[in-house]
């Protein structure tokens, strides 16, 4: 009996000294061990430092890659491997009531997750991620001790020194060849139009949870990623398009898309850093003028 009252003891002092240390010390760099753990991550700081955002973005990894300023008003909650689905579900299902959610186009017929959904929204975790940080992934001790282990290595070794000409030349050959292979493959995943059936149920859960959203006083606002031309013509993405135009028509809710500027790809699916920046600028500029 004595060895758990020291063990319960022993752990409340380590929790403790935990705690101070993450509330007063943090790494600039703190890694995700998984895309599943990068989910999470980005659902618990929704959840906390984003709960009196004005602006939700919702999505798949095309428009994870748009990172708003702290303390915009503006928080991305797109989802890597999911679609904006998963992420209108985190939104129903918690207490967060934004004045416009921008919802992704060009994922929506991947279906929600609903487990994901209904294990980040579940009260007690809300609850405990909100009043002890320190249980929330990003602050686990692995992830912390990585991220002190990059910023010291990011600080005391210096940065390779740069190819001559040549190689450089060499490299980006290279990698224009890849990206150009990595183009054609790409084109063979969305050459098949997605199920109409599989289109229509989507649709009308979507429906559905616009229906609830839209009676907490949140306005919907579509919007479409760019992407590689060849890929927007695709026919996934035409189909996926055209249904929901046909479901949530311009005339009836509000739409963005950029047909003006043409946008670097990274790999034929999602925009280079520092493009999407430039495409999360225009949407903001069109969403805050409402």
């Amino acid at each position: 009996m004595k060895f758990f009252v020291r063990l319960i003891i022993f752990f409340l002092i380590f929790l403790g000294l935990y705690s101070g240390f993450v509330y007063f010390l943090s790494p600039q760099k703190i890694p995700k061990q998984s895309w599943w753990q990068h989910n999470r991550v980005r659902v618990e700081s929704f959840l906390t430092e984003g709960k009196d955002s004005r602006f939700v973005i919702v999505g798949s990894s095309m428009s994870d890659r748009m990172l708003p300023k702290p303390n915009s008003g503006w928080f991305n909650l797109s989802l890597v491997g999911e679609g904006a689905l998963t992420g209108l579900s985190i939104l129903k299902n918690s207490d967060i009531s934004p004045k416009f959610v921008l919802i992704e186009v060009n994922q929506l017929s991947v279906k929600e997750n609903e487990k994901f959904s209904r294990d980040n929204t579940e009260p007690f975790f809300v609850f405990t991620r909100r009043n002890f940080p320190v249980l929330r992934s990003e602050k686990q001790p692995l992830n912390y001790a990585v991220g002190f282990v990059i910023q010291f290595t990011d600080r005391f070794f210096a940065a390779e020194a740069k190819p001559n000409p040549k190689e450089e030349k060499e490299a980006l050959e290279i990698s224009k060849r890849l990206k150009e292979e990595h183009l054609q493959e790409v084109k063979r995943w969305y050459g098949a139009a997605v199920e109409q059936k599989k289109l229509n149920d989507r649709m009308a859960y979507l429906s559905s949870v616009l229906k609830e959203l839209e009676a907490k006083g949140v306005r919907p606002i579509f919007f479409e990623m760019p992407m590689h031309p060849e890929i927007l013509v695709s026919a996934k993405e035409t189909r996926t398009r055209e249904t929901v135009l046909k479901n949530f028509p311009p005339s009836q809710y509000l739409w963005f898309i950029d047909h003006k500027d043409i946008y670097e790809d990274s790999d034929a699916l999602h925009l280079a850093y520092p493009e999407a920046d430039r495409f999360l600028s225009k949407l903001k500029e069109y969403a805050e003028s409402l």
